[in-house]
């Protein structure tokens, strides 16, 4: 009878399986995160698959009371999904999460010791599943815990860990059957895809799988993700750049523009208008040109806002110093007034959401018109560094090294001898007040991640409207560094939304 209950609910648990790895962001994130059709659906499969389990536990040789508690916490799972009430999206995510493939792990190692086939493959399934229940336990440790102390480089090791152990139990309940050897690599791959669905607002609880997949990949390969850190390395850089031909997703137009001496791109994606416009001003650690990463950033911006979008080339340190470059950004800002845009948003990564929130500040004190909204993605905001996870993240960020901010900042402040708590050089220690909406984003795996914060309570004390997103998992800049990563789509789609209301509200 064991075998062919196990035959039998192979392919209604395969499919279950697949909520083991989707389901706990679902109860995790904010309910908007998962739509009305998708709660629908994961309720109904949680209900079947956990009465199905228990239904059939009463047939079998061995464990059932095992297999009919996990079936019972399987089929909880269902309560917080259909029901956004907190303490009951708990207690479903600790049955379903954590406590139900710990038992189906128990319930296994039952049954592979009763049967004289498939024991290796059993066990290495059971192991499959006790890592989904730790990496579940992580995952919720770390939504309760501040960013700066979540254990993100473990969530990333369990959850990779997982992905490639769990298809094994599927192939193991298939018991030896071709297609069960096919469905173990399409799970892989299907489970790689799962993220949190890029709906409502804010930053998802737990980090997709593809995401864990590369900040892990990038903290034990250095290099994956290179910055210089020094200027041999920078003068390379800058060669490679040069002989690298532009390159931008297919429906896109750019043109060359001369914003009043200030080199520039004007990227259009198809049926965008100049009637509204981005001033894009991208990162590269104030000595980087903006390369392919940047246009195709400011392609999807355009595409998802409608709006053109110019990004900058303003002049790099150290042959430029502060206030070069934030001289030309106010020098394309007022080119775009001239040109006629009737809208206008500021947007930038990294130096660049440094140069946005200084050129803001700027046009305040001129009494220039002001953008309608600001937006700084892993934005540099005190460049004294005196943010505490510059020492306690310094062993997380695989992009801003030290010698990288030893390079990038001492460049921009001439060795440091500018004043760093200037307003328009550190934006952290400016007066706030009157600001445009600004909406700061940040990864909780880079060392930037206090600059983001420390502003954001600034501004929130200042009365200026706006939101500020730490990203768990997330490496600096992730919507340009890991394109390949869901967070990444995520994040452009919310910016562009943050920009179209901020315009929406413009007569």
């Amino acid at each position: 009878m064991t075998e062919r209950y196990l035959r039998g609910l192979g392919l209604l648990l395969l499919a279950a399986a697949l909520v083991l790895l989707r389901f706990p962001e679902t109860l995790l994130d904010p309910p908007s995160y998962a739509g009305a059709p998708a709660r629908g659906g994961l309720t109904i499969l949680l209900l079947a698959s956990g009465a199905v389990l228990v239904v059939l536990a009463r047939r079998l040789d061995g464990g059932r009371r095992i297999a009919t508690a996990a079936g019972v916490c399987w089929g909880a799972g269902a309560l917080g999904v259909a029901w956004d009430i907190t303490v009951v999206s708990w207690v479903s995510y600790a049955a379903a999460a954590i406590a139900a493939p710990a038992l189906l792990a128990a319930w296994t190692v039952i049954i592979v010791r009763s049967s004289a086939r498939g024991r290796a493959l059993g066990l290495l399934g059971a192991a499959g599943l006790l890592l989904v229940a730790v990496r579940s336990a992580v995952w919720a440790l770390n939504v309760l815990l501040p960013p700066d102390r979540g254990f993100y480089l473990t969530s990333a090791i369990l959850t990779v860990a997982a992905l490639l152990a769990f298809p094994l139990w599927a192939a193991w309940l298939m018991r030896g059957k071709p297609l069960a050897w096919v469905l173990a690599p399409v799970l892989i791959a299907v489970s790689l895809g799962l993220a949190p669905a890029p709906r409502g607002q804010g930053a998802p609880a737990v980090p997709s799988a593809a995401g864990s997949l590369f900040y892990l990949m990038t903290m034990a390969v250095p290099g994956l993700v290179p910055m210089p850190a020094d200027l041999t390395e920078l003068a390379a850089d800058r060669r490679r750049d040069q002989i690298t031909p532009p390159g931008l997703p297919p429906g896109t137009t750019m043109r060359k523009a001369d914003a009043d001496g200030v080199p520039a791109e004007r990227i259009c994606a198809s049926g965008a208008t100049t009637r509204q416009m981005i001033l894009y001003l991208p990162g590269g650690g104030f000595i980087e040109p903006a390369g392919n990463g940047p246009r195709h950033f400011a392609a999807a911006l355009s595409r998802e806002t409608g709006a053109c979008v110019l990004l900058t080339h303003y002049r790099l340190a150290p042959e430029h110093p502060y206030p070069a470059a934030l001289r030309d950004s106010l020098r394309a800002y007022h080119w775009l007034l001239r040109q006629g845009a009737s809208r206008l948003a500021v947007v930038g990564d990294s130096a660049g959401g440094n140069l946005t929130l200084a050129t803001a500040l700027s046009l305040r004190g001129s009494g220039t018109a002001q953008p309608s909204a600001l937006v700084s993605v892993s934005g540099i905001t005190d460049l004294s560094m005196t943010g505490p996870t510059f020492r306690t993240l310094t062993d997380r960020d695989p992009v801003l090294t030290p010698g990288t901010r030893k390079l990038t900042f001492d460049s921009y402040t001439r060795g440091g001898t500018a004043d760093l708590r200037d307003p328009l050089l550190s934006p952290l220690h400016a007066d706030l007040a009157g600001l445009p909406p600004t909406l700061l984003m940040v990864g909780s795996q880079e060392v930037l991640l206090s600059d983001a914060t420390r502003l954001g309570d600034r501004l929130r004390q200042a009365g200026v409207p706006g939101e500020t997103q730490v990203w768990p998992g997330m490496v600096h800049a992730w919507p340009l560094v890991v394109e390949e990563a869901p967070e990444s789509a995520m994040a452009i789609g919310q910016i562009a939304g943050f920009v179209s209301r901020s315009w929406s509200t413009l007569r």
